[in-house]
């Protein structure tokens, strides 16, 4: 246990068909679509516009609901039948030539999606899916920086606001006078990774463990105690040092200031928001797929299943890493960031991009792309979205510590936005 789970979240597909057409729609496997135009809907009683993505089939089968959330109005795909196939082709010749690469991979660009494949096994065995769920890791902390972002937007907080005015118990911590919300979201505030100190001591670990099976609060108490007796590293403000604790202290402040959890919060503000059906929080006993550690070797004896199932509770990975998912609900919450301004309107987008660390609110941000990747002992996850192409990426993998993911991503993702640049002129 002790080796698990001092891995989880670190700093920082056999083939499915590929999408062609000008609709958001996700093939459902032995099931033949043609396009169908989007159709606009009449106002609704808020005046929000709601799109329809959906497709025909011939056999009149059912087919998957993947409708956007109606306040998204996506841009019109701008790529031709013959840069889609480049785009298409490029992203097949890079994977090949990662043959270890299992995971699930989807671009779009507007309201179409233009590639989606998954690769590998779940298990040694059975191959992943489309709807394969994985674990996100460090992607959660977009979500996050979301939270806070909109808890600011309603007043109920400012970015300047010090530590002590929400942690005013911890008075041995005097220098939490000194550290500003807003330096916890870009990773300033001189916190290391509560995740390390625990693991690094087997009595505080042991302890953590007995206090998370008797109270989830507690054990919060536990995790927020242990962080401020740690302590800081550099002076508030000074270095970017990627901080787990930083992003586990926010997510105690949104539970302060919004009444509810964390997992409540995210659930009816983002989750339903988008249309996210299929993403959950680790520990909710859903169908994950297992993870491979190839990495990590170490850890794994000749003896073992190098497949595994995820590992971590959510009381210990909460709003730093908690949140698992499929690629194709990520993928709608990409769209969201791209898409709706009514969760990122101007305003919000300076806000985020205002960080001398390219660094804020959950994301890393530079020349209107933002992304963000995530690891844990048994997954690897990278997300991009660039709002000014609104073109999109997720790559969600059972490969833990998968090194080339981030070179993958680039290779793949790149020609899709100079291909809706050029498209564009």
């Amino acid at each position: 246990m002790k080796k698990i789970l001092s891995l989880i979240i670190t700093a920082s597909l056999l083939s499915s068909a590929v999408l062609s057409g000008c609709d958001f729609i996700v093939n459902d496997s032995n099931t033949k679509e043609t396009s169908s135009p989007i159709t606009q809907d009449d106002e609704s009683d808020d005046g929000e516009v709601e799109f329809h993505f959906s497709g025909n089939n011939d056999d009149d089968t059912p087919t998957k609901d993947h409708s956007l959330p109606k306040m998204i109005e996506p841009t019109t795909c701008p790529l031709s039948d013959s840069a889609i196939e480049y785009v298409t082709t490029n992203a097949d010749s890079i994977i090949a030539q990662y043959p270890d690469f299992s995971g699930t991979v989807l671009m779009s660009s507007g309201n179409r999606i233009v590639y989606e494949k998954s690769f590998g096994t779940t298990d040694g065995k059975t191959p992943n899916e489309d709807n394969t769920i994985y674990q996100i890791g460090s992607v959660t902390k977009q979500f996050t920086g979301t939270a806070i972002l909109q808890l600011e937007k309603q007043g109920l907080l400012d970015v300047t606001d010090t530590l002590d005015k929400y942690f005013p118990e911890y008075t041995d911590a005097g220098y939490l006078r000194n550290i500003t919300v807003s330096q916890l979201l870009q990773m300033t505030a001189g916190f290391g990774d509560y995740m390390l100190t625990i693991e690094g001591d087997e009595e505080l670990h042991n302890e953590f463990v007995k206090i998370s099976k008797e109270s989830e609060d507690e054990a919060k108490k536990f995790i927020v105690s242990t962080i401020f007796k740690d302590g800081i590293y550099t002076d508030p403000g000074t270095v970017y040092k990627y901080s787990n604790s930083s992003y586990y202290l926010l997510g105690i402040i949104i539970e302060q200031l919004s009444g509810m959890s964390y997992r409540d919060y995210l659930q009816k503000n983002f989750f339903d928001y988008a249309d996210m059906k299929d993403t959950y929080f680790v520990g909710d006993g859903k169908d994950l797929s297992k993870g491979y550690s190839p990495a990590q070797v170490k850890y794994i004896s000749d003896n073992d299943d190098k497949y595994r199932k995820a590992e971590g509770s959510y009381v210990y990975l909460f709003s730093a890493g908690s949140v698992v998912s499929t690629a194709e609900d990520v993928l709608r919450w990409m769209r969201v960031v791209s898409s709706s301004e009514e969760m990122y309107n101007a305003t919000d987008r300076k806000i985020v991009e205002h960080s001398t660390w390219l660094y804020n609110y959950g994301w890393n941000t530079g020349d209107y792309i933002w992304h963000h990747s995530g690891r844990t002992y048994a997954y690897s996850s990278q997300v991009y979205a660039d709002y000014k192409t609104d073109t999109q990426l997720v790559i969600l993998t059972n490969v833990s510590f998968y090194e080339d993911l981030g070179e993958i991503s680039y290779k793949i993702y790149y020609p899709l936005v100079d291909e809706v640049k050029k498209a564009k002129k």
